[in-house]
């Protein structure tokens, strides 16, 4: 997760994700269990494509978890004065004594 921690790293991997590219030759060494296991859930798709839509599912989680992660950072600093304003606010909306 920390290749995107940057706001460049991630809106690189979006621009990728998004454009469609001529596919590329790749050479990965999986354990054996998981080759199988990514033989059988392929079916007929074959294991090219599945492992190509794993891994965009996987890089879609992590952008999904760095912007999550990225709004709760700005919430946290704002929480402070959101809650005096609220505070504020729920002061003129109590009924009289």
């Amino acid at each position: 997760m920390s290749a995107l921690g940057s706001r460049t790293a991630m809106l690189e991997v979006q621009r990728l994700l998004v454009h469609r590219e001529k596919k590329e030759k790749a050479s990965l060494s999986l354990s054996g269990e998981i080759v199988k296991a990514a033989d059988v859930m392929a079916g007929k798709s074959g294991r090219s494509a599945f492992v190509e839509r794993a891994i965009r599912s996987y890089l879609r989680r992590m952008l999904r978890r760095a912007r999550d992660q990225r709004d709760l950072e700005t919430i946290n600093r704002a929480a402070d004065a959101t809650n005096r304003e609220s505070d504020a606010v729920s002061e003129f909306q109590a009924w009289p004594e």
